[in-house]
C-alpha cells in the first residue's frame, strides 16, 4: 500500500482510472519487483523504465492460486498479461493468448514453447513468424482477432453507401486520413496533412476527410470544399465502409481498413513503423517521401494496392473458442 500511494500520487492522473486501483496496481507490480531484483534494482529499474519494468508474476499467481480457474485466456500485453501466463505455467494451469496484431515486440517470448499452450493468432503470416522463431505449429492457431469481428456487420457496407449519400460524396473518390500522434516529430501528422489538403487542387475528383486521433492535438485546418472533418462522434467503421482510400502511419485504423477490403497507404517513416509495418507486410502501399502520397493513392484507389490473405471478418471469437475447448478437451490416456 505504501508502495502504490507514493507512486500513484507521483503519476498523472487519469479520471477513467479509480485511485484506488492505480494505488493496488502500483504498488502489486513494484512489491514484486522489490521481490524478484531487491530493494535497490528496483528503485533502478523502475526509474529507468517506469511500469514498464512490472512483471507482477508473484501477484498474478497469488490470484490465480485463489480463483483456481480451470484456463487462462488472455492477450499478449507485456505486464500484467504476461505474468499471468508464466504464473499459470508454473501452477500447472493451461493457458491461451490472443495475439492481438503482428507479434513484433513479443516474439521472444511469444515463440517459447513453454510459453501458454496455445495462441491465436490474426494471420498465417503471423503464425509463420511464430514458428519461424521456434513455436511447433501445432500450439498457434490463426483465427483472427475477435475486436474485429464487429466489422462484419452485414449492415455496414449499407450505412456506408448512405454516409456517401448524404454528405454529397457520389462520384467522388473519398480518401480518409486517419492522424495519430508522433512524439518525435509532432509536426509530421500535420506536414502529411498539408501534403493530402494541397492535392486536392489537382485532384477534382478526391473528397479527403480526416480522422483525427483522439490523443491528437488538434487544430482545424483551413477549410475547402472538399475536406470533411471526422469527429469522435461519427461512427470510425461508417466512415471506412465509405471510404475509397485509407492513408494513415501506424494507426489501427489501416488494419480495419485492410479487414474491409479497402486500399491502404501509409507513412514509413513514423517512429513506429518497426512496430507496425504494414507496407513490409504487404498490407499497405508505403510512401517515404510527401510528394509520393498523392500518386499511392491514385494507384491504391485504382485497384492496384496490395491484397493481404487475412482470415474472413467474423469468426475469430468461433475461433478462439474452439482453441480452448481442444486445450479442454478430455485426453485420451493411452
Amino acid at each position: 500500500m505504501a508502495h502504490g500511494q507514493r507512486l500513484a500520487a507521483e503519476a498523472p492522473v487519469n479520471p477513467l482510472v479509480p485511485v484506488v486501483e492505480s494505488v493496488a496496481y502500483l504498488g502489486s507490480g513494484y512489491r514484486d519487483l522489490e521481490d524478484d531484483f531487491g530493494v535497490d534494482e528496483a528503485a533502478r529499474r523502475f526509474a529507468a523504465n517506469g511500469r514498464a519494468s512490472f512483471l507482477p508474476v508473484g501477484t498474478l499467481r497469488g490470484i490465480l492460486a485463489a480463483v483456481a480457474p480451470d484456463v487462462v485466456l488472455t492477450t499478449n500485453a507485456p505486464r500484467s498479461e504476461r505474468a499471468a501466463v508464466l504464473a499459470a505455467r508454473a501452477l500447472g494451469i493451461p493457458a491461451v493468448v490472443v495475439v492481438d496484431l503482428f507479434a513484433l515486440e513479443e516474439l521472444d517470448w511469444l515463440a517459447r514453447p513453454t510459453f501458454a499452450d496455445a495462441l491465436c493468432v490474426l494471420s498465417q503470416s503471423v503464425k509463420e513468424r511464430l514458428v519461424s522463431a521456434g513455436r511447433p505449429a501445432v500450439d498457434v492457431h490463426v483465427t483472427g482477432n475477435p475486436v474485429f469481428d464487429r466489422l462484419a456487420d452485414p449492415a455496414l457496407a449499407e450505412r456506408g453507401r448512405a454516409l456517401r449519400t448524404t454528405r454529397g460524396w457520389e462520384g467522388r473518390r473519398v480518401i480518409t486520413w486517419a492522424s495519430q500522434p508522433e512524439l518525435g516529430d509532432p509536426q509530421l501528422p500535420r506536414r502529411i496533412e498539408a501534403a493530402l489538403i494541397a492535392a486536392l487542387d489537382d485532384h477534382p475528383q478526391w473528397q479527403l476527410v480526416i480522422r483525427p486521433h483522439p490523443n491528437d492535438q488538434y487544430a482545424p485546418p483551413t477549410p475547402h470544399p472538399r475536406l470533411t472533418l471526422s469527429t469522435r462522434a461519427d461512427d470510425l467503421h461508417t466512415l471506412l465502409a465509405a471510404s475509397d482510400v485509407v492513408v494513415t502511419m501506424t494507426s489501427t485504423v489501416g488494419l480495419e481498413a485492410v479487414l474491409l477490403g479497402k486500399p491502404l497507404v501509409t507513412w514509413d517513416l513514423s517512429e513506429n513503423t518497426r512496430y507496425c509495418p504494414y507496407s513490409a507486410m504487404g498490407f499497405s502501399r508505403g510512401v517515404t517521401e510527401l510528394e509520393q502520397l498523392a500518386m499511392a493513392i491514385d494507384e491504391a484507389g485504382s485497384g492496384q494496392g496490395a491484397a493481404p490473405i487475412l482470415p474472413p471478418i467474423g469468426r475469430a471469437r468461433e475461433g478462439v473458442l474452439a482453441a480452448l475447448d481442444q486445450l479442454l478437451a478430455p485426453r485420451d490416456p493411452h
